[in-house]
């Protein structure tokens, strides 16, 4: 009798669960949904100011800021980046878990604030801006301090102001697999390590000196759009095989954030915030592969 109730009581449990589950999913394919109509600049904004202006879900309004930001700067509309900007409110994708606040739940919508974004500006010669954005950012320092993200975007801002060593040792610290202490979303480790290895190959290449054993890596990471896009910035002569590059979508950014495990469950792209994401939080060096 015990174990029916107890079978009976796991079955609603997950029943729950899946119910949740689909919901998550379904609200964020809103900001996807956003994300895929890119190219067509009237559309993308109007999907953008749709989601915001009606959704009442307060993360689900900041990741789309956070996509309208980026879209007005792919399209190179910068006349209202400030005042977009500031309506971004980052501490609703701050979450409490047992009793530590995290951010690895919406860890893509960081990738696009701390790392695309600023990308994009060096590319337009806009460091200006890629300073506004850490002003804002930097304000929440006690909580972001042991994201991995964060120090990457730091370090890559280095490079973009061209201060100290440029992120170098960083740089070859997360290539060798050295970031304790560092949180993370598993699903993106690989990504930082290619965004290492890409500037590891930039900085080698202005001293013209040899890149050639980080070269492969980005050679990786320009199979995807966000890759292509973060070589060509830097002016780097580097390209996938052409029979592995991925075909170009919209939405490279948010394949950034796929979970490849999950494939079958996505028809268009996979976000891998619809579920909880596995993270780790490094307390040794770490040397695994990826």
């Amino acid at each position: 009798m015990l174990f029916n109730v107890l079978l009976y009581a796991v079955m609603v449990f997950m029943v729950i669960r899946m119910i949740m589950m689909n919901k998550n999913v379904n609200r964020r394919r809103k900001v996807i949904n956003v994300i895929n109509q890119i190219q067509d600049e009237q559309a993308f904004y109007a999907a953008a100011n749709e989601v915001i202006n009606t959704v009442n879900d307060p993360v689900i309004e900041t990741k789309t800021r956070i996509i309208r930001l980026w879209g007005m700067v792919y399209h190179k509309n910068l006349d209202r980046f400030e005042e977009e900007l500031n309506d971004i409110n980052i501490r609703t994708l701050f979450l409490n878990k047992n009793g530590n606040v995290t951010i690895e739940a919406d860890e893509d919508s960081f990738f696009y604030l701390l790392l695309s974004l600023p990308n994009m500006l060096y590319g337009m010669d806009r460091v200006d801006l890629i300073d506004k954005i850490y002003e804002k950012v930097n304000e929440h320092e006690n909580v972001l301090s042991n994201q991995l993200i964060k120090a990457l975007g730091d370090h890559c801002n280095l490079f973009y102001h061209q201060k100290d060593d440029l992120g170098e040792a960083f740089f070859r610290k997360i290539d060798e697999g050295d970031y304790p202490g560092y949180r993370y979303s598993k699903q993106l480790i690989g990504v930082y390590k290619n965004i290492c290895d890409t500037m590891l190959c930039k900085i080698l290449a202005d001293r013209n000196e040899d890149y050639s054993e980080f070269e492969i890596y980005a050679e990786n990471f320009a199979k995807m759009g966000v890759g292509r896009r973060w070589i060509e910035v830097l002016g780097l002569d580097i390209k996938a095989p052409s029979d592995e590059i991925e075909e170009e979508t919209e939405n490279t950014e948010e394949e950034v954030a796929a979970d490849e495990e999950n494939d079958q469950n996505e028809a268009e792209v996979i976000d891998v915030t619809a579920e909880e994401p596995e993270t780790e939080e490094v307390q040794e060096t770490d040397k695994e592969e990826e």
